[in-house]
Parts: structure tokens; C-alpha cells; sequence
């Protein structure tokens, strides 16, 4: 009920709705131009009209005195636009393809009345956009529908765009240690130009979707204009598909079968091979309700597959740690997914234009979180669930003046359940050889509710455009967090002894969740912006203006008793200046911007810091062997042990000047036509990051011991001795970043479309990162020296190649029967291929006395932080289709996909831990080997029928 509220809210809103608060371009596109004469002289006051060949959407306008006229808000699709002055012929240019964000430049040259009345000119708009300032791309639908994807899932997508890598998700998760700009993560997922990501870790979308929704994907990763922001890293936004005149539609069934695929690539050779099976069902449609005016557009998908994890823990380890030999099977991870979506575009009338969405997902897997050294019976059973209700009002007010509102009300619901598979006891964890016993995130409950409102208001004023806006995103979160007990011990000797109560504390640490774990809490996030899109000449494009952003955090419990959790800063010094400028020279363009961008914290952050700040609500007890209340083996508290006072306990809080991070960004384009739909782009990039957020224990005691590298040891006495370990968030770090860009990109022509992109990149920072969902605890390995920590970024990669290819072939031969074989294919290829991940060196002890840092984030000795590679990542990904053209509007559709067609093992974890003495000194270097890896050759089959 409350989402049916929300909605009508929002509609009554969107109804009333002139112009009041951004991101026009961020669902729509735009047109621009300039109208001559035949000698090149501009033609001021002629009409020019913009209409959608698929949905009889039209716009007109009149040039200015220089001859341009714009477009500034239209809906995505193919146009004409005609042009009619006083003297003159008119001419028609058809053809013009707007894909989301695009600003398409479709100049007009005008010929003397004569005989002829009316000229039709069909000529696609540039390949190399002139009036584009900012570095990014567009996927088209002729990608998104034929690409490879046998994930099903559109977020992989971000790795077929410039300037980012990372390694795709099997599932419906998102893609994994994505660097874009240096960033790990930070990435500000879009729907339909409203935000799409949840809001407590970076790296995380809010509302998984489905491939049969999306029209278009948009991503911009730097230099973007004032209406963008909300990330330091990569805007990647989807589009959904619209109905239009025309039915259209498709429904298709996917199926996968264990004996089609290779065997998983770490899987020994004497365990069975595990399910690899799928099942999906998909079916779309959309149309009209009434011609030119009401549309319509729904989708349907299921799917079910097995995504076995392997697991690296050797069987001798299980073996010696009395663990059923089963346990060195791969885990059965699976998922039951069902997704929904249902459309309405409404033409109300010539100046206003409704659009109502509301979308859908359910999720139950079972076997979550499992591989690697992560045994079976420490996981548990994910069941996900997600709604969400958006509107949209484009309202032409005059030829110069368009105003769009959006609102949107997106929530998620996630829960970590027990089941069958899931231990008892505490949970047991010996760095390098296994992780078992009971899971440690079965209790986790997650709501988040995040009502949107945003409006644009564009004004063209002669060469200008002008636009402004202002959007309110609020955030409601309610969250349980996981409660478990957890033993960690130095070797499998030492877990056998205490288990056979010889030496019940032989372990190095014990930590354990105690109180009440759920909050609920709320945030809000503003921002406004102003910019002018100035063109002084018809091939120069500047694009300035300034964006301010202020985000809330939740209210702090003013009767906390640690100083820093009873009130949190707000940052309002969010101010963001954006400058680009675009300069055409005939077929070459020449770009150059840059900015201050700022991103939102990650809500978790003050989570934590108002659950444990120092009140006996929720807390861990964290201790060595060595203290009074130190449990013995396999003993889990019911309850505050004899010996810990509540003073004791660990603290988490954020720093009192605590701000946002930013990063000011700046890079140079040249972009060539090389040929009519061949572009290429060379791009040189640089980002300064500042104030990432940092996690430091500030309650630690000086020994005047130190390691031989410097490293102070801790034990002492703390300053503050009423508490235990003290995190402090704080914004301190640092990093940089330089890439080189090369894109080649040939748009779908004959039969074939092109892209491909290789990025040189050196990402480097002073700051282990928590809250981020590819580094969850990370920790400064000096909390006195953050500069021993400066080195390779986590997602740093030197080499970062991505590509795709679709070819249609089209023959003739003679012979009808092979004149039919030989055409109606398609082929299509993804390429992945890019420096092998890094992986931070630990040890097996806690060197520096810190015990809220596990060994596994202690460096032996001299080490640098993010020192060893994995091998390089290799994946071809081939799809093959025909089509049967049975009648001119049924086309059944065979088609069969792969993934990893030479089935190369791409690693994805190492066993990254040293053996090291007491003094730190490496023993036994890590042996590096591989527990995690990406998909061995997976092969599916479908039919479709496409109308």
C-alpha cells in the first residue's frame, strides 16, 4: 500500500509540475543544427520540425539569428527533421538514430526554390559527435539484444565501455573490482536516468534488472556536465524499452545442459562434476493503445541455473580437519529468478508527454557465499526481492522552453537465512586453508526504500542553452545485521588441539556479536546545478556551470557515549565547477574538460558507528587468548561473559570532520572520422582523488616496540582505557590516477558493427577502503604512518582491452537453397582481456598487536601493500544466431552462445597469506594458488520468436 500511495503522489506531482528542480539528458537525447543557405550563409527564422518515425512524437522550433536551432529533451528513436524557410525548397533529413544522452548534430543545407518542392536527405548524423563534450558511449539495441550474455544480466555491460575494467558477474549480481577513473566501484548506476544504487556500499545497484527491459545503456566516466553526478567514477545508465506504433516483440526460451560445458577450471580431477543447468523464459511486447498517442510496453522473465562454486581447499586439508570428504565438493550455489516490468508512454497532449514504469524482481538462492576456502556449511540462503514505481512529465512550455520531471520509488529487501547446508557451533577460520564450521552472515536483513524527485528546466537563448535543476533523493533504511561467533586459529594444529580440548586457546583470536543488531535509519541526499551550453561558433561547443550537492547522514544518538558518535557532521561545501569545450575541424574533433566531482558516502558508515557507539545495544567482543574472559573452544556466550565490562567494548565511529570525497578530474580527446561510420579517439586522462574515507583504530597502545620495518607494535596501555578498539572512519586518503584511451568504434553498417577500446591506466592510493563491496574490512597496516599503505590501487590494471563485433553477412548466390543458407546469420563477439587482478600479501599471525586487524591484512615484513598479481584475464564470449523469415513480421530465432570459448582459467582469487615467525619474518611465501576463478566454457541454446 504504501508503494500504491507513493505512486499517486508522484503522479499527482508530475501533473502539476512546470518547472521547479536534474539530468535531462540522462533518459533523452537532442538534436542540434545549423541551417545555410547554399553558400554557406545562415538562415535565421526558418521552422524546423523534429518528428519520431515510431511514435509520431513531434517538436518544432525556429532557428536563432546564427542559423542553429536545438532540440533539447526529446524521446529516444529514430527522426526526421524538416525544414522549411520562405525562398527556399524543403528538405527532409531522415535517418537521424538518438540514442540516451546523445546530443546529434544534423546540420541543414537549403537549396533555392525551383522545381523540385521538397528534398529528402537520408544521411546519418557523425559518426565523432562534434557537440559532445564529456568521454563516454552508447550501446546500442543491436548490441544489448545480440552481444553474448549467458548471465543475463545487462550490468556486465560496463565492461564493453572505455576507460573501465573488471571481471564480469556469472549472476545477477553486479560486476566485481571495477576501476573506473582509478575508483574501485564507485559507480553511480542509473534507470532511466534516476539513481540505481544501494546506498550503504559503493559498487552496489539498488535493482537488479533484466536484458529484456533495456533499449539502450549510457555510460559517462569523465568530464560529464553539471546535470551528472553523485560519482567520482562512471555513470552507467539503462534505458528501458517504450512502446511504439507498431507491435513489436519477442519470447524466447533458454536452455543449458551440464554435458555442453567444460568442467569448472579448479575442480580436482577426482570430484564429480557439478550441475551446470539452466532454464529461462522470457517474453516481451509493446505497441499502442491509441496511434501517436498512448503506448504500451510489459516483460516477463524467469530463469533458473545452477552456478557451482569451486571450492580450492585441498581434500587432504578437509581430511585433517575431520570434515566429511563432500566438503571438497563444489558448492551448489543456484537461483530461482523472476523479473517484471510494465510500461505506459502517454502523448496527453502536443506539449506534454507521461511516462509511468513500475518493475520488479524476486530472488531465492540457497548455497550463497560458499568456494574458494569458503566450505558449504558456512552458507546460507539468499532471498531478494525488489519493486519500484518511476514517472516521468515532459512538458513543452514554449519553442525555447521544456521542463521534465521525474520521481521514482525504488525499494529492496534482502535477507541471509539458515538452511539445511548452513553449521552449528561457532564458525571457524584458518587463513590460507579453510573457512567452515557456521556462517557469519546468517541474521542479515536489509530494507531500503529511496523516494526521488528531480526536475530539469532547459531554456535555448540564441547560441545559449541554458539548463537548471535540483533533485531529493531520501533514504530509508531499516537493517538487522548478521550475529556469529567466530574462532580464527594459525594452523590446522592448533584448530585439532583446541578441539580436543588439549589447548581449547590455542587459537589467535575470538570475536563475537552480542545485543540487539537492528536500526533503522535515514539519510538524504540534494543536489542542484546550473550550466550553459554555448555555441559561440557552429563547430564549437562549451559547455560550463557549477553543481552542488549536500548529503545528509542519519541522526546521531546525542547521548552516546564516545564524543565523535553523538552528533555527525553534514558537509556543505559540496561546490562542483564543470568546464568542456568540443571544437570540430572538418572530420576531427578535439575535446578537453574538467571538474570537481564529489560522491556520496556509503550510509553503512554511520550504520555501524550509531550500533556500536559505546551503549550496550550492539557490540563485538573481540579478545586474544591471554584475557580473563578469553572462551575456551568451541564455547559461544549466551550472554556478557564474567571478567568483560561494557566499558571494554569496541567502538566504531566517524571522525568529527568527516567530509565528502571528490576528485577533480580533467582529460583531452582527438577523435577522427576515418571514415562515414568509422571513428576512432585517443584519450588521455587524469584523476586526483581526495578524502577517502579510511577505517583507523585510534584506541591503540604504544609498546615503544616496533618491527623491523618501522611498524609500531601495540599492547600497551590505550589512550582511552574505558573503551576496547576504537575504528574511526575518517576522510584522509588519497590516490591518483593516468590512463590513455583508444576507441575505435564503427557504427553498424553492410551488416557489421565494431566496437573496441584499450586503456593504459597506473591507479594508486593511500587507502584501504571498508563499505566497498570489494574490500569489506580493510584496515591501514600502521594506524600511525598512512604512507606505508600508499601503492597499487586494489582494481589498479596496467592493460585493459575490451571489444565486440555483430556481422549480418548478406550474399547472393544463384542457388536458392544456398542463397538461404547463406543469409539471415548473425555472429556476434565479446572480448575481455586485461592484467591479471592484484591481491594484497598477508600473514598468518597478528604482528602489530592490532587485533582488531586479522592477519590477513598484516604484510609481512617489507611488503608493499597490493603486490601480487594473477595471471591475466582471457575471455572470448561467441554467440551465433538465424532467423527464419517465415512471414515479414514472425521471425523464429535460433541461437547458440558461449562464454570463455577457450576455456582459459581466469583467476579471481590467490592464496595471498605468508608464513611468517613472530618477528614478521616471511618463512614460506604465499604459494599463490588459485581458489577462485571466472566461468569454465559455458554453452547454451535458445529459440526465439521475434514480431
Amino acid at each position: 500500500m504504501k508503494m500504491l500511495h507513493w505512486l499517486a503522489l508522484s503522479l499527482l506531482l508530475a501533473l502539476g509540475a512546470n518547472s521547479c528542480f536534474g539530468q535531462a539528458a540522462a533518459m533523452n537525447g537532442q538534436i542540434v543544427g545549423t541551417v545555410t543557405d547554399p553558400g554557406g550563409s545562415v538562415v535565421p527564422n526558418a521552422t524546423v520540425k523534429a518528428v519520431n518515425t515510431g511514435t509520431g512524437f513531434s517538436q518544432s522550433t525556429t532557428t536563432t539569428s546564427s542559423g542553429l536551432y536545438r532540440f533539447n529533451i526529446l524521446p529516444l528513436g529514430l527522426y526526421e527533421v524538416t525544414v522549411d524557410s520562405a525562398g527556399f525548397s524543403t528538405v527532409k533529413r531522415t535517418g537521424i538514430e538518438l540514442n540516451a544522452g546523445a546530443t546529434v548534430t544534423a546540420d541543414v543545407s537549403l537549396a533555392v526554390k525551383g522545381v523540385t518542392s521538397e528534398v529528402v536527405v537520408t544521411d546519418a548524423a557523425p559518426v565523432v559527435d562534434p557537440s559532445r563534450t564529456d568521454q563516454g558511449s552508447t550501446l546500442s539495441s543491436n548490441a544489448i539484444t545480440n552481444l553474448p550474455l549467458l548471465s543475463r544480466n545487462p550490468y556486465n555491460f560496463i565492461l564493453q565501455q572505455p576507460n573501465v575494467s573488471g571481471r564480469g558477474n556469472t549472476e545477477f549480481g553486479v560486476p566485481r573490482k571495477v576501476n573506473a577513473n582509478g575508483f574501485t566501484g564507485r559507480i553511480n548506476y542509473q534507470l532511466d536516468g534516476s539513481n540505481n544504487v544501494q546506498s550503504d556500499r559503493a559498487g552496489i545497484r539498488l535493482l537488479p534488472i533484466s536484458d529484456t527491459w533495456v533499449q539502450e545503456i549510457q555510460q559517462v566516466n569523465n568530464g560529464f556536465s553539471p546535470e551528472f553526478g553523485n560519482t567520482v567514477g562512471t555513470v552507467f545508465n539503462t534505458i528501458t524499452k517504450s512502446g511504439a506504433n507498431d507491435l513489436h516483440g519477442e519470447a524466447g526460451y533458454i536452455f543449458r545442459r551440464t554435458p555442453f560445458s567444460a568442467r569448472p577450471a579448479l575442480l580436482a580431477y577426482n570430484r564429480p562434476t557439478p550441475d551446470v543447468n539452466v532454464d529461462a523464459g522470457f517474453a516481451d511486447a509493446g505497441g499502442r493503445l491509441v496511434r501517436d498517442k498512448v503506448f504500451w510496453f510489459g516483460s516477463y522473465e524467469k530463469v533458473k541455473r545452477d552456478l557451482p562454486n569451486t571450492v580450492s581447499a585441498t581434500p587432504t586439508d578437509i581430511a585433517a580437519l575431520g570434515l566429511p570428504a563432500t566438503f571438497a565438493d563444489a558448492i551448489p550455489f543456484n537461483q530461482n529468478v523472476t523479473f517484471f516490468m510494465a510500461k505506459v508512454d502517454y502523448q496527453l497532449n502536443a506539449s506534454n508527454r507521461l511516462s509511468i514504469r513500475y518493475n520488479g524482481h524476486r530472488n531465492d538462492s540457497p548455497y550463497n557465499n560458499g568456494g574458494g576456502l569458503v566450505l558449504v556449511d558456512r552458507t546460507y540462503n539468499f532471498v531478494d526481492r525488489s519493486h519500484g514505481g518511476a514517472v516521468q512529465l515532459i512538458s513543452i512550455i514554449s519553442p525555447r522552453m521544456v521542463n521534465e520531471f521525474r520521481m521514482q520509488i525504488p525499494y529492496r529487501a534482502q535477507q541471509q537465512n539458515r538452511f539445511e547446508a548452513t553449521g552449528t557451533g561457532p564458525a571457524i577460520t584458518i587463513p590460507g586453508v579453510a573457512s567452515f564450521g557456521n556462517s557469519l552472515d546468517v541474521g542479515f536483513n536489509y530494507e531500503e526504500t529511496t523516494p526521488e524527485f528531480s526536475d530539469n528546466f532547459s531554456l535555448n537563448l540564441g547560441s545559449h542553452s541554458l539548463k537548471f535543476g535540483a533533485s531529493y533523493r531520501g533514504i530509508r533504511d531499516t537493517q538487522v545485521q548478521s550475529t556469529s561467533a567466530n574462532y580464527t586459529f594459525p594452523n590446522i594444529a592448533a584448530y585439532l588441539a583446541a578441539k580436543a580440548g588439549t589447548t581449547p586457546k590455542g587459537y589467535t583470536t575470538f570475536v563475537q556479536t552480542l545485543g540487539e543488531p537492528s536500526i533503522k535509519y535515514n539519510s538524504s541526499f540534494t543536489s542542484v546545478y546550473g550550466q550553459d551550453s554555448w555555441k559561440p561558433r557552429a563547430n564549437v561547443t562549451i559547455i560550463y556551470g557549477l553543481r552542488y550537492d549536500v548529503y545528509s547522514p542519519p541522526s546521531a544518538n546525542s547521548s552516546s557515549p564516545y564524543p565523535t558518535s553523538q552528533k555527525f557532521k553534514t558537509d556543505r561545501n559540496n561546490f562542483a565547477p564543470r568546464l568542456g569545450i568540443a571544437w570540430g575541424l572538418g572530420k576531427t574533433v578535439v575535446r578537453a574538460s574538467g571538474g570537481i566531482f564529489y560522491d556520496p558516502f556509503q550510509t553503512d558508515t554511520y550504520r555501524k558507528s550509531i550500533l556500536n557507539n559505546g551503549t550496550p545495544i550492539f557490540f563485538n567482543l573481540s579478545t586474544g587468548p591471554g584475557t580473563a574472559y578469553a572462551p575456551s573452544f568451541p564455547t559461544v556466550f549466551s550472554g556478557i561473559p564474567a571478567g568483560f565490562t561494557l566499558s571494554l567494548q569496541d567502538i566504531t565511529t566517524v571522525a568529527s570532520d568527516f567530509s565528502t570525497l571528490y576528485s577533480a578530474n580533467a582529460n583531452v580527446s582527438i577523435s577522427r572520422e576515418l571514415a562515414s561510420n568509422l571513428g576512432f579517439t585517443a584519450t588521455y586522462l587524469y584523476t586526483r582523488g581526495n578524502r577517502l574515507p579510511v577505517w583507523r583504530n585510534i584506541n591503540l597502545g604504544l609498546t615503544g616496540q616496533t618491527l623491523a620495518d618501522g611498524r609500531p607494535i601495540f599492547g600497551g596501555a590505550r589512550p582511552n582505557a574505558a573503551y576496547g578498539n576504537v575504528l574511526s572512519a575518517e576522510s584522509v586518503g588519497q590516490s591518483s590516477y593516468n590512463g590513455l584511451n583508444l576507441t575505435l568504434n564503427r557504427r553498424l553498417t553492410h551488416g557489421l558493427e565494431v566496437f573496441g577500446t584499450y586503456t593504459w591506466s597506473h591507479a594508486i592510493d593511500d587507502a584501504p577502503e571498508q563499505n566497498n563491496i570489494d574490500s569489506g574490512a580493510f584496515l591501514l597496516s600502521d594506524p600511525t604512518n598512512r604512507r606505508r599503505d600508499r601503492g597499487n590501487s586494489l582494481t589498479d590494471r596496467r592493460h585493459a582491452f575490451n571489444a565486440n563485433a555483430l556481422w549480418s553477412p548478406t550474399t547472393s548466390v544463384s542457388n536458392k537453397a544456398l542463397n538461404y543458407l547463406a543469409n539471415n546469420n548473425r555472429i556476434a563477439l565479446a572480448v575481455v582481456m586485461q592484467k591479471g587482478e592484484l591481491f594484497n600479501m598477508g600473514s598468518n599471525r597478528s604482528l602489530n598487536g592490532d587485533t582488531s586487524t586479522a592477519g590477513t591484512y598484516q604484510r609481512p615484513l617489507f611488503i608493499g601493500r597490493n603486490t601480487l598479481n594473477a595471471p591475466a584475464t582471457y575471455e572470448f564470449n561467441l554467440r551465433y544466431s538465424r532467423t527464419f523469415a517465415i512471414r515479414e513480421h514472425w521471425k523464429p530465432e535460433f541461437f547458440a552462445e558461449t562464454t570463455n570459448i577457450f576455456n582459459h582459467t581466469n583467476v579471481t582469487g590467490i592464496n595471498s597469506n605468508a608464513t611468517v615467525d613472530t618477528a614478521g619474518i616471511i618463512t614460506a611465501l604465499p604459494n599463490q594458488a588459485w581458489t577462485s576463478a571466472l566461468d569454465q566454457r559455458l554453452i547454451q541454446f535458445g529459440l526465439k520468436l521475434n514480431f
